[in-house]
């Protein structure tokens, strides 16, 4: 049984070992040739494939979609790197993506328990003031007979989402709720003098899909407050000429709001510059990566066509990247398509966006990095396994390639090929610090980042870079 690895100080050249054997000819070593141009400055990039990993299908006989996809550029860059596992879910911590996220960012998310209704509320510039709650709110398709059947509507425009949120806002804003209007289906709620709101529980609307929403209401201190607003709200929609419209065009009604993942105002959380001394910029299709981003003073960039759906423009997200890195020290790139093909059950969709991402965007990278230095990150958040469509708190895999990171001998970027690589990055908000040192991946450069949690000391992060405060442009180019 292949066991975790764990950082030996004493293994020959400084090289991270396993405590079961590693390959013989793939250490991570000081003196592995990095195979890759040297002129200008190093970049790293990071690639989130939201929800990609997930359980084995018997409709991919055994295997899980990550292993099912046709992933060329993935897999070059597992065979040039390294492959593992990293938790980015602490114990006893929500499988969210604001936890696993904020932990993909470099940032313990224990130690910035936000709630993501507040970090959503981030991305669109809203202060909330001491005594306010922050509460996240989609729009929804609630069949007659109360099963939920869509936790987005169908994954509704956001041209239509702010249709149906300016009725709601008409007619429910008052002294103590305020909604405001997000990406698609996404809508926000602050709530003012309610502050138990944040001891009452929530079911979240994609965990309960296809159950009856009677069986999961809010429960504790203020769960009839917030049952008497979603009953209001059924009223407005029930009369909404934007929803009369939508039956007319034959799609999906949004019949109910479901209100869940309560946040106060976010406290202090550190500015990425001052921790990692490099300037990064992000680029995501959802509000909650740019709330973090906001909070972290990561740099925002938005490109035409980048979406939360499997309407995504992959290829101008993956122009996207490229302009950022040409501006930044690091990248963020965030693709919501898988985990929202996930949590619809949709297993070819799964498929399909897996796919598209190794084809615009890494494929994009692959190209870039031929001809100057660049890190390579890429990894799921969380899992979002097609058979329950709802997250897991399960690590996930993970493959790090570029100049000073020597291969572990894996061949995919999938969960079997992680597992069997015994090495397990726990905890998972460690990772970013072993992307960023500037030489050679080895266990000085990664002493108390990699290994088991077993409460080993953090290194000390690199030195600060100058920095960079434009925003970039995608450069135009010719048909690809």
């Amino acid at each position: 049984m292949t066991k975790e690895a764990s950082v030996s100080t004493d293994a020959p050249n400084g090289g991270l070992i396993a405590d079961a054997p590693a390959p013989k000819d793939a250490p991570l070593t000081e003196d592995a040739p990095t195979g890759a141009p040297q002129g200008g400055p190093l970049r790293a990039v990071v690639v989130i494939l939201d929800g990609a990993a997930g359980d084995a299908l018997e409709v991919y006989g055994g295997r899980t979609t990550l292993e099912a996809a046709s992933t060329p550029h993935l897999d070059a860059l597992a065979r040039e790197g390294v492959v593992g596992l990293v938790r980015n879910v602490p114990s006893g911590m929500e499988p969210s993506s604001n936890v696993a996220c904020t932990s993909i960012v470099g940032y313990d998310p224990a130690d910035y328990p936000i709630g993501r209704g507040a970090l959503e509320l981030a991305a669109l510039g809203v202060p909330l003031e001491d005594g306010q709650v922050a509460l996240r709110v989609n729009l929804v398709n609630v069949t007659p007979a109360g099963v939920m059947h869509s936790y987005s509507t169908d994954n509704i425009s956001s041209e239509d989402g702010h249709a149906l949120g300016d009725e709601l806002k008409a007619a429910l804003d008052d002294d103590t709720f305020t909604l405001y209007k997000g990406t698609g289906f996404r809508l926000y709620l602050v709530v003012t003098g309610h502050p138990a709101l944040m001891e009452t529980t929530f079911s979240a609307a994609h965990d309960i899909a296809d159950m009856p929403v009677a069986e999961h209401p809010p429960r504790g201190p203020e769960a009839q407050l917030v049952r008497d607003f979603e009953a209001r709200a059924k009223e407005v929609l029930a009369a909404s000429p934007v929803n009369r419209r939508r039956i007319a065009q034959g799609l999906l009604p949004a019949t109910d709001v479901s209100v869940f993942w309560p946040g106060v105002r976010p406290q202090g959380m550190e500015d990425f510059s001052g921790r990692f001394g490099r300037q990064a910029a992000l680029n995501s299709g959802v509000d909650l990566l740019n709330g973090i981003a906001q909070l972290a003073g990561i740099r925002r960039c938005h490109f035409a066509g980048v979406t939360d759906g499997p309407d995504n423009d992959y290829a101008a997200q993956g122009e996207g990247a490229l302009a950022m890195l040409g501006e930044n020290d690091v990248a963020f790139v965030h693709v919501e398509s898988p985990d929202a093909e996930g949590h619809d059950g949709n297993v070819e969709g799964k498929r399909r966006a897996i796919e598209a991402i190794d084809r615009e965007i890494v494929g994009r990278l692959r190209s870039w990095a031929a001809e100057r230095p660049l890190r390579i990150l890429a990894l799921p958040d969380h899992p979002t396994p097609l058979a329950t469509k709802r997250h897991t708190s399960d690590p996930v895999p993970f493959v790090m390639a570029g100049p000073g990171i020597a291969p572990n001998a894996a061949q995919r970027l999938t969960e079997a090929e992680a597992r069997s690589s015994g090495l397990l990055v726990d905890p998972g908000h460690r990772l970013l610090s072993t992307l960023l040192v500037h030489t050679p991946l080895s266990s000085r450069a990664c002493r108390g980042i990699l290994g088991r949690a077993s409460g080993r000391p953090q290194a000390e992060g690199p030195p600060d870079l100058p920095l960079d405060t434009a925003c970039p442009r995608i450069p135009r180019r010719g048909p690809e």
